[in-house]
């Protein structure tokens, strides 16, 4: 096993709500929600996840022609920087999709045009304690991922620069929680909050197909 980060770093995903007027809506029951995943949470760690967005689930919708656009940041003035960055997000999003996502992903040189973007920064403030990547997913009342944003840091929080592997295994980690995926108590999973390992485990595998097996929304 590989280790990925720092001793008690930690890579987070912040999740934020975009909730329409009228109130939360869902195309399947919570009853029958919580049944189909009842059926099928075998081999992953869709408790801990439910557990941790208050009884609910979110992904994207069904594939359409594009996709999921992505636009990843080409370049930044971030100190210690490397070329290689662009290149790791797009394999890292290549082994999300062998994981089982099912929408393809299509890269656009706009990022006004994207569903998910990833950007490089420096650092995160001290305030942010251990943290070294974050996520921010805007999310629907009918419980469907509408955007995501990623933010990498490329430096921990002593001002130490990450090596590439440790910047890919993040970068893992932030792609799982911007396409549905939270924190698993698993340390074998690469969705572990304190991770060591860059790996996509095979929890990762079944909680990934699991979600976009069922309908999103609350099961209460």
């Amino acid at each position: 096993m590989e280790a990925a980060f720092h001793a008690g770093a930690t890579v987070d995903g912040s999740v934020r709500h975009a909730f329409a007027p009228q109130g939360r809506e869902q195309e399947m029951p919570p009853a029958e929600l919580q049944r189909r995943i009842e059926s099928l949470k075998s081999g992953t760690y869709i408790d801990d996840i439910v557990v941790a967005q208050d009884s609910a689930l979110y992904r994207w919708r069904e594939p359409s022609a594009e996709g999921v656009r992505v636009w990843i940041e080409p370049t930044s003035m971030a100190h210690g920087w490397e070329p290689a960055y662009p290149d790791i997000a797009r394999s890292a999003l290549g082994e999300w999709s062998d994981a089982g996502f099912p929408s393809p992903f299509t890269f656009v040189s706009d990022s006004t045009r994207a569903d998910l973007t990833i950007r490089w920064r420096e650092r995160f403030p001290d305030e942010d304690g251990q943290r070294i990547g974050v996520t921010e997913r805007i999310q629907t009342s009918q419980f469907w991922i509408r955007a995501a944003r990623i933010q990498i840091a490329n430096h921990d929080s002593a001002g130490h620069l990450l090596p590439l592997r440790t910047v890919a295994g993040i970068l893992r980690h932030e792609i799982g929680h911007a396409l549905g995926l939270n924190h698993a108590a698993d340390a074998t999973s690469v969705m572990y909050r304190e991770a060591a390992t860059s790996t996509i485990s095979p929890s990762d595998r079944a909680t990934l197909r699991l979600i976009y097996l069922v309908p999103p929304g609350s099961l209460r």
